[in-house]
């Protein structure tokens, strides 16, 4: 399940929910309309007339996104009023896009139907509701009652195996004996003649897999699903002890003596993991205490500022995805090139005469001066703790192998600066689309920006 907060709209709130199954997903959108003014007879004509040309907008939007639609809320329109222009104005519009209206009951303690269901009306994405029941007794203090629905949403099934456990080829780094791996890297590497550096990087890259796959070979590892640091086994008791009451509950809806248990059962386990996620966040700000790095992480964990940052569009074929992302990103990339050319152009064509004049005796950077060893092997040491899933070692054993690896490194930079190649293996990289704002929707590639990681030598 996956939550959007969807913004650009003034005359109304949504917020969208992706209910992934077997076949197509639900996408769950909840909608409050609000119909607070200042002036209410001067701005309520308006202010519905502005709802109405964003909710259309809205509307053409989702029918395009992924998952078939369930548009649900507060809507603040008595649609049962027959009399109502503006409600019969709203009637026709989700009409005309295709939608129909699901909720035939009160749903304020005033009377007149304010919260409504809307589903598509037919086609590929429609959903067969079935039993829309509406309770007045909600057991808060809001005037609105409840309203619910069962959807049709068939799960993927899947084994407690693959639940818990997520399979990925590794190597096992710590058992294996450095030393003995840079004797090996050192014999390997100092008996090789080195010409060109396409060669070079070829030579670096084979000598060095394979003295690898002797020492750590790639092995399969079963690794445990990331669960909330939080969660422990209170948290789970009382989540099995309402799915018990939910269950008894479902049987006979009307036992109200089961009702009334499975309510009980919800707030008790509301109260045990709040009271869990709260004492293990109080913990983490207590030991972050004077260090303010390690605070805001705590605190944009805490904001859900990280919450998107590694979310893409919805799309079951992967493969497609990364084609999209590829020739949106080569797009960009090519209209920014265009761009500077033509400026370039432009500029030489109109402004030549001028810039020579002021720039004939000026000194000209022709060359590189050559990088020495011990140069190349402070840079070296001072990289960044991080690695890229292109580099064969990773950082930590790569520097512990400097005084191996500093001789052929150090061709490969020079002969590079010397001959003005720069070697077509270190131009790979991984690019990962990145959203630029967490709040921004995530199926629309316009939103996304690319991160590309290049492997160390290449730096």
């Amino acid at each position: 399940m996956e939550r959007h907060i969807i913004k650009g709209f003034k005359s109304f709130e949504v917020s969208e929910c992706l209910v992934k199954s077997a076949k197509t997903p639900t996408r769950v959108c909840v909608i409050y309309r609000t119909t607070r003014t200042k002036n209410k007879t001067k701005y309520e004509e308006t202010k519905v007339l502005k709802f109405m040309e964003e909710f259309e907008k809205y509307l053409d939007d989702v029918v395009e996104k992924f998952g078939a639609p369930m548009i649900c809320g507060d809507f603040n329109f008595h649609v049962e009023n027959k009399n109502d222009q503006n409600a019969k104005k709203f009637i026709a519009l989700y009409e005309s896009k295709g939608f129909q209206q699901h909720v035939d009951e009160g749903t304020h303690n005033s009377g007149g139907i304010l919260d409504l269901i809307l589903t598509l009306r037919s086609g590929s994405d429609a959903l067969p509701l079935k039993d829309v029941i509406v309770e007045s007794n909600t057991g808060t203090t809001s005037d609105h009652h409840l309203v619910y629905a069962d959807i049709p949403n068939h799960l993927q099934p899947h084994s407690s195996q693959k639940k818990a456990f997520a399979t990925k080829n590794v190597r096992e780094f710590k058992k294996m004996d450095v030393n003995e791996f840079r004797h090996d890297l050192f014999c390997s590497l100092t008996t090789i003649q080195f010409t060109s550096v396409e060669q070079t990087i070829d030579i670096y890259q084979d000598n060095v897999k394979a003295i690898l796959d002797l020492h750590a070979p790639l092995v399969t590892r079963n690794f445990k699903m990331r669960q909330s640091p939080w969660w422990n086994k209170s948290c789970k008791s009382a989540k099995v002890e309402v799915r018990k009451a939910q269950r008894k509950f479902y049987k006979d809806k009307s036992n109200s003596e089961a009702r009334e248990i499975y309510n009980e059962k919800c707030i008790d386990k509301s109260i045990i993991i709040n009271r869990a996620r709260n004492l293990y966040f109080n913990e983490k700000l207590s030991s972050s205490k004077g260090n303010p790095k390690a605070t805001y992480k705590v605190l944009n964990h805490l904001m859900d500022k990280e919450y998107g940052e590694n979310k893409l569009p919805h799309c079951n074929d992967k493969t497609m995805l990364a084609e999209n992302f590829k020739t949106f990103f080569d797009s960009k990339v090519k209209d920014i090139y265009s761009g500077i050319e033509k400026d370039s152009v432009q500029y030489k064509e109109t402004n030549s005469d001028q810039y020579m004049q002021g720039h004939e005796n000026l000194s000209k950077f022709a060359q590189f001066r050559e990088v020495s060893v011990e140069e190349l092997f402070d840079l070296a040491k001072d990289l960044s703790d991080k690695s890229c899933e292109l580099d064969i070692l990773p950082i930590w054993l790569f520097k512990s192998c400097l005084p191996e690896l500093i001789g052929i490194i150090h061709f490969i930079v020079n002969k590079s600066l010397q001959t003005g190649i720069f070697p077509s293996e270190l131009k790979t990289a991984l690019i990962r689309p990145s959203l630029k704002k967490a709040n921004l929707d995530s199926d629309v590639l316009g939103n996304y920006r690319p991160v590309s990681n290049i492997p160390y030598i290449s730096k």
